[in-house]
């Protein structure tokens, strides 16, 4: 049987745990290392959990005459790179995530300690690099967008006991509203009993981009991977789904907002709630003068509001159990009806 919460790292990220918030680089350092530092730098300040680098080699992934070699060439970083960048971040104390394209890549970034990795969806049907990931013996998290629901159930199998999460959500830069369909984090988070994400890939210039990861964390999202950039206005690599760092820090704040605002805890009324109603409620007070021995009746009874130093008396559902019985003693107007006033 899966499990619901799964370690990566030094944290725990699944069921009763706090949404885990994952700063994705992407292509945004541009092909330069003292930018994926910078970066590395900034998600910490941002007030992320972990971040996440993707890690090719160029020749590997496209063929020569496509026609995005020249910009996949451009932000391709070396190996003594990478290294240099997965060491800092390692140090950092944030959690690493690394998603690789090719298995040199993958050699390189478990070498270096990553904590976890990412099977990007273009690779959900590529079980030999699957396999080779889970060999790892790290956490895997799946990326399901657009996945056909067999290829997904063959790559699921090949994790073996690797504990795995499902990554919901849409590689479309930016994903229109419409497609982003919350409900389905619940359902898969139903279905297989393991930690389920939600990749946020919304226009990064809107509002609702702020919003987006917290709906997600109101719908169970126990991850939340949002791109960002240091500066969204350049218009560099991978920018359209981004946040700048006062934007990622505010979305952060917004999704814990939303943490509270779910209700975690046990069931119940809040005690905000409890003290208004308290303070608010009305209760049976004496309509006039109730004189000791006297039978109650409907017309002696009033509900009111009353002072909420003093313990609370009937609420006005009690009055039918009252008439007929008589006063025990004089029952001043206004005075609140309690048992011991009554024979």
């Amino acid at each position: 049987m899966r499990q619901a919460t799964i370690r990566v790292g030094s944290r725990e990220i699944g069921e009763g745990q706090p949404c885990f918030v994952l700063a994705e680089v992407a292509s945004a350092h541009g092909g330069d290392a003292a930018v994926a530092l910078k970066m590395l730098e900034a998600a910490f300040k941002m007030g992320a959990d972990g971040i996440k680098f993707q890690l090719f080699r160029a020749e590997r992934l496209v063929i020569a005459r496509h026609p995005g070699r020249r910009d996949f060439d451009q932000i391709e970083l070396s190996e003594k790179e990478w290294a240099r960048v997965l060491r800092e971040a390692k140090a950092s104390g944030l959690t690493l995530f690394a998603e690789c394209f090719d298995e040199p890549s993958l050699e390189l970034a478990a070498a270096e300690g990553a904590d976890a990795f990412k099977i990007h969806t273009t690779d959900m049907e590529n079980p030999d690099f699957i396999r080779a990931v889970c060999a790892v013996e790290r956490p895997v998290w799946f990326a399901t967008g657009g996945v056909p629901e067999d290829a997904l159930g063959e790559a699921l199998a090949i994790c073996g006991a690797v504990p795995y999460g499902i990554l919901h959500g849409f590689q479309t830069f930016p994903t229109p509203i419409e497609e982003i369909r919350y409900r389905d984090l619940r359902s898969a988070k139903e279905r297989f009993r393991v930690p389920v994400g939600f990749l946020d890939h919304t226009d990064g210039g809107s509002a609702f981009a702020l919003v987006a990861p917290a709906l997600a964390v109101a719908w169970g999202a126990d991850l939340v991977e949002k791109h960002f950039t240091l500066d969204r206005s350049l218009k560099g690599f991978d920018y359209q789904s981004s946040l700048d760092p006062g934007d990622f820090y505010r979305m952060v704040e917004l999704l814990r907002q939303a943490e509270r605002a779910r209700g975690d805890g046990p069931g119940g009324e809040s005690e905000g709630a409890l003290r208004y109603h308290r303070m608010m409620a009305r209760q049976i007070v004496a309509a006039r003068l109730i004189a000791r021995g006297e039978a109650i009746t409907a017309e002696m009874l009033a509900f009111k509001r009353t002072d909420p130093k003093f313990e609370p008396g009937l609420a006005p559902r009690e009055r039918d159990r009252l008439i007929g019985r008589r006063a025990a003693r004089p029952i001043q107007a206004d005075e609140v009806l309690r048992e011991e006033l009554l024979e």
